[in-house]
């Protein structure tokens, strides 16, 4: 059965195309002449596990390719259209602009930037939902992210409604504790401002407590909070949509294996499940491996994702969700 998949966790920085990442790279001479386009992207592509801070170590070769305007626009939209023409209807991208901030280009350019390339995606596909996610940094402790992330939340209140749809708390779960972060929440809630958080990818389920408290209706993976039965209890309860991204979660050793990932436990005491592949350019990986994974793994049939696209459509931050409910809806019905 044909039906929209549903995207709301996905670091651009960690999805740019491999077409436009070998470009980027030759263009600045990273990539030697007699490197073939193959062997230079197998060897940026993680083929074994690490830590979490490790992974994010990877990032800093992606990032520095996106220091300008051009690039940040063509990578926005020409990572919208792929996830388009893959199946995706409903998309939110998220990255951080403070990352992307330097003497040529401020956090706003950045913005500025990328939500021109969603522009052009909409012209080529109108139908398409999509929106970008800013995303404030735990680094720890100063190194500029209080005020940065600051300014990330007064960003996403200034293009509210022109293409950014909320903020994210990304970064290194256990660099500073979570709760530092309660008084940008709180101004971001003032503002009208939607927000998720990574909470439970690395760190406990007090940190997804913590995120459930926050009322901000998703969480970025989410997973450890399997460990507190309670905690999953209130996930329920509330209605909070976990973003859950199964390959990353063991690529960086926040679960043992594939088989330990708790994503079925999780789905069977009902905690709604949004499917996502985090970083598919650094992880070689696409949506469609990831239900493919799932599938073989935890044994969710054509049903089961349905449901979860349709939880997920439900709980998007997007303008114009609307109609990728109503087909989901019937694309249940009919299942």
């Amino acid at each position: 059965m044909s039906y929209p998949k549903v995207e709301l966790h996905c670091h651009m920085d960690g999805a740019i195309p491999d077409r436009l990442f070998v470009k980027y790279c030759r263009q600045d001479g990273l990539c030697k002449p007699e490197t073939s386009d193959e062997e230079w992207i197998k060897a940026h592509v993680m083929s074994e596990t690490m830590s979490l801070s490790e992974c994010m170590g990877l990032f800093a070769l992606l990032t520095g390719l996106l220091q300008n305007e051009e690039r940040l626009e063509e990578v926005s939209f020409e990572l919208l259209k792929d996830m388009y023409e893959s199946g995706s209807k409903l998309v939110e991208l998220r990255f951080s602009p403070q990352s992307h901030a330097n003497e040529h280009m401020s956090m706003e350019d950045a913005v500025k930037a990328v939500l021109r390339g969603r522009e052009k995606a909409l012209q080529v596909y109108p139908d398409m939902v999509c929106g970008f996610l800013l995303c404030m940094m735990n680094l720890g402790q100063d190194l500029g992210t209080i005020e940065n992330n600051t300014r990330t939340i007064l960003l996403a209140k200034k293009y509210k409604g022109h293409g950014v749809v909320g903020i994210d708390l990304a970064g290194d779960e256990l660099a500073t504790p979570i709760e530092n972060y309660e008084a940008q929440f709180e101004l971001a809630q003032r503002l009208g401002v939607n927000y998720t958080i990574h909470a439970g990818e690395s760190g406990p389920a007090s940190n997804v407590a913590f995120a459930i408290r926050q009322n901000g209706g998703r969480i970025g993976h989410g997973i450890h909070s399997i460990e507190d039965e309670k905690v999953v209890d209130e996930l329920v309860r509330k209605a909070v949509l976990l973003e859950v991204s199964v390959t990353s979660n063991y690529f960086s050793r926040c679960v043992d294996s594939l088989d330990a990932h708790p994503i079925r436990k999780l789905w069977d005491k009902g905690v709604m499940i949004n499917i996502n592949t985090d970083d598919p350019g650094l992880m070689g990986i696409s949506l469609k491996h990831e239900y493919d994974v799932i599938k073989e793994h935890f044994g969710f049939n054509e049903k089961d994702f349905i449901l979860s696209n349709l939880y997920s459509a439900r709980a998007s931050f997007c303008p114009g969700k609307e109609k990728i409910i109503a087909q989901l809806t019937q694309a249940l019905h009919e299942a």
